[in-house]
């Protein structure tokens, strides 16, 4: 080939490419321009950009740029990152709805309506109720386990209060009463689960006259909602079917990615719903199938030491209940040894109660995070606790100075330590016969560093102290670890085990979304404030439906938007919270869908 032939072809080529180039950087800057609109970094648009106004050869390029390049924290070298605030306005159809959910007093007359309408059905639950896939018709079930009649009222209820939810989605009832509600996506994204629980603890009947309101009735005082099940949790129940019922009165909002909702039946006892609509959804979605999971949990922005700080629980602490028995020969009290079954139990149960688990804190752990979130960005934190805990990820003495300050907070003692509660305990018929045998229920929230495992040791390591002392044989697990004698023998029990769950990581797409979409709500949606809400990992103390969905995403979060405030009697006489935070529930996921509709999987990965 003639060279000069080569050179023109090549100023040729490169005229094109410069042609081409002038083409694709004016796209950019036009693409930028519509980022530095809709990327939420503005805090004070006054024309914020509705995407769904872009169309045509930008749309792609702008949906790409936009969905796969997440806005980088603030200080990212830091131990705490603040995530970056996302503005939702420009995602959204319709930015009026957002004020209308908070201060149009007819729409949350007719909502707090809605959620009363909700407690009014006494969906409690008892420990050791029949699991409803035992029997096969609800008549049945309803003649052997009559409370399971008001789940069908529920269910009912849900059906009229909100029509469009159950015309438009499909809905699904895994075994009898927990409930899969599917919005189909356009696309083949992964789906979003959000979920909540239909069922309360039981009120005591000797307790029902010191309530403010009836606990099935409920009342509203002018700032608190009160009845059983209110906080804990049919507002989040109630609140996403109105954001659902909501979306589709607006008729705007064309989901690409498939939204579920999912509601178990018996969270406050064996969580078998759970158990339930994670089987179904495993084998409908596979595993690891989910872009995220956000269930009840922490609520609210709690103020630590001079900061606002948002503290979705990213793990949970495992679970053991210890069952320990005692068999040995019964006889007449008049005749008695030494020590009566009780007496050996009781020794026992000092021996257990003596010996506490250690406080352990590790980088395992998200306390750790959230501490140095605390101390990396707080104004008024001592200065000799800020360095050790910004050192105690690296040097042993700091890490223990740490620890030392956590265990004298009690509340915070027990997310690095694994607690022990001696809860149940029964032996005994009469009062002139020995005690043939006695029982004795452990509870253990086990912590983030630690197992099932080590925890039955300890227990099989004093059990077999006591058991040599009396002589007495050893039962663990249905199996035979010592052989019982003429005095009698332990048998020990671990039911209800769970390990701690695995840690959603607190970095990356999934974290910047959920924890930016926040900001938004508390800074500038209901806030009057121009300080920054930070936001940082937790552990929930105790556990949630999560525990059955581990395998369909490592992005859950344990979280509820709202008011967070001292009180609230959950579990208690005079269940209660503050009304606006119920608003909140439905404004929050009213926009937080819209925005991570239109994010790429790969996002929430990174």
């Amino acid at each position: 080939m003639d060279k000069s032939y080569e050179r023109v072809e090549f100023g040729r080529r490169s005229h094109r490419s410069r042609n081409i180039g002038i083409v694709l950087i004016s796209s950019l800057i036009f693409v930028i321009t519509l980022c530095s609109l809709s990327i939420p970094l503005s805090q004070n648009s006054n024309f914020p950009l509705n995407t769904s106004n872009i169309s045509g050869p930008f749309e792609q390029l702008f949906k790409t740029f936009t969905n796969l390049i997440p806005a980088p924290p603030h200080n990212p070298d830091g131990l705490c990152p603040i995530t970056r605030k996302i503005d939702p306005r420009p995602y959204l159809y319709n930015n009026d709805t957002l004020l209308e959910i908070l201060t149009d007093k007819k729409f949350q007359e007719k909502s707090r309506e809605k959620l009363l309408g909700a407690v009014r059905i006494p969906t409690e639950v008892y420990d050791n109720m029949i699991n409803p896939g035992a029997i096969k018709s609800h008549k049945k079930l309803y003649e052997l386990e009559p409370l399971w009649e008001n789940f069908e009222k529920l269910h009912k209820y849900l059906e009229k209060t909100f029509p469009l939810v159950h015309k438009h989605l499909k809905v699904d009832k895994v075994n009898k009463f927990a409930l899969v509600l599917t919005w189909e996506g356009s696309s083949d994204k992964k789906p979003i689960l959000l979920t909540a629980h239909q069922d309360v603890v039981p009120v005591q009947k000797e307790t029902i006259d010191q309530w403010t309101y009836p606990p099935f009735e409920g009342g509203y005082d002018g700032k608190y909602l009160y009845g059983r099940g209110v906080s804990d949790c049919k507002n989040l129940l109630i609140g996403l079917f109105e954001t659902i019922e909501l979306l589709l009165s607006e008729k705007s909002f064309k989901p690409e990615r498939t939204i579920i909702l999912g509601f178990g039946y018996d969270e406050e006892s064996d969580g078998t719903g759970a158990e339930e609509i994670s089987k179904f959804l495993v084998s409908k979605y596979g595993p690891n199938s989910f872009v995220q999971i956000i269930d009840e949990g922490t609520t609210g922005y709690s103020d630590i030491e001079g900061l606002k700080v948002i503290l979705p629980s990213t793990s949970e602490k495992g679970y053991l209940d210890a069952v320990i028995e005692l068999y040995t020969p019964g006889g007449h009290s008049s005749v008695p040894p030494d020590h009566t079954s009780i007496g050996i139990m009781a020794q026992l149960i000092n021996k257990i109660e003596e010996v506490q688990f250690n406080s352990i804190l590790t980088n395992a752990n998200p306390l750790l995070q959230h501490l140095q979130c605390v101390a990396e960005h707080s104004p008024t934190i001592d200065i000799d606790v800020k360095k050790s805990i910004l050192k105690a990820h690296l040097d042993q003495g700091s890490n223990s100075k740490v620890v030392d300050y956590i265990i004298d907070d009690l509340d915070l003692k027990y997310l690095i330590t694994t607690s022990q509660a001696i809860d149940i305990i029964s032996g005994g018929v009469k009062s002139n016969a020995l005690p043939e045998h006695v029982s004795v229920l452990v509870n253990h929230r086990i912590a983030v560093e630690e197992s099932v495992d080590i925890v039955s040791r300890k227990l099989l390591s004093q059990i077999e102290q006591v058991a040599t002392k009396f002589n007495l044989g050893i039962i663990f697990n249905n199996k035979e670890l010592k052989e019982p004698t003429i005095n009698g023998y332990f048998n020990f029990t671990p039911t209800m085990a769970l390990e701690p769950s695995p840690v959603t990581p607190s970095n990356g797409g999934s974290w910047e979304i959920f924890t930016g979409s926040l900001r938004f709500l508390y800074e500038d949606l209901v806030g009057s404030t121009n300080e920054t809400i930070i936001a940082s990992p937790y552990v929930e103390g105790g556990n949630t439906d999560t525990k059955s969905y581990w395998d369909l995403t490592r992005n859950i979060f344990r979280y509820e938007p709202g008011i967070n405030f001292k009180g609230g009697n959950i579990h208690s006489v005079d269940e209660h919270f503050i009304l606006d935070s119920h608003f909140y529930i439905i404004a929050f996921y009213y926009y937080y869908l819209q925005v991570t509709d239109t994010l790429a999987d790969d996002f929430f990965f990174t």
